[in-house]
């Protein structure tokens, strides 16, 4: 613990004159990441990880743990997209509101079976029959045009770095992404 206490101490100091860059893009665009790791906690719950830019740089973050245990990664995902598609989709209403032109939100997704569950609008098999309706909230909203989801590849997946403890490369990647460093 003291050794990994002193990483973090570490890392604190070297990156304390830096912090989150916000930056303007030329189209305003909502645009999502959001992933889950599935079973990760001591009680076999999952744990959520979602971030949302309106051009460059996180206007919200957030990473918790999932408030109800699943059977799969699929499922911990879908969870982690159902709880986080709420506030993506009041973002963009947000925007609207205040008289922007905005299209669907984008949100990154790099589970392709949670993918194909929202897709079907139901289950594909029986290993997923017990989700509950209230899960398929975000195939409402892809329906209705308020968001739209696209896969990104695990290794590109910016929520990533809330979802799990990551080294090197990629968590100072990930991390500079994140933080839009690359000003």
């Amino acid at each position: 613990d003291v050794s990994k206490l002193e990483r973090v101490i570490k890392c604190i100091r070297h990156t304390k004159d830096k912090g989150i860059v916000l930056e303007g893009s030329k189209m305003l665009q909502v645009e999502a990441y959001v992933d889950a790791s599935h079973g990760i906690h001591e009680d076999f719950r999952g744990h959520t990880g979602s971030t949302i830019s309106i051009g460059f740089g996180p206007v919200y973050s957030k990473s918790g743990g999932q408030k109800i245990n699943t059977k799969s990664s699929a499922e911990s995902e879908l969870v982690g997209l159902s709880d986080s598609t709420g506030q993506i989709v009041w973002t963009r209403n947000f925007l609207l509101s205040q008289g922007y032109e905005v299209g669907p939100a984008t949100i990154y997704q790099d589970n392709q079976s949670t993918m194909a569950l929202i897709k079907n609008g139901k289950s594909s098999n029986e290993r997923t029959r017990h989700i509950a309706i209230r899960f398929f909230f975000v195939s409402d909203r892809v329906n209705s045009n308020e968001i739209k989801l696209q896969y990104m590849e695990t290794e590109n997946m910016l929520a990533d770095i809330l979802t799990k403890p990551l080294q090197g490369e990629l968590f100072r990647r990930l991390r500079d992404q994140l933080l839009n460093w690359y000003v």
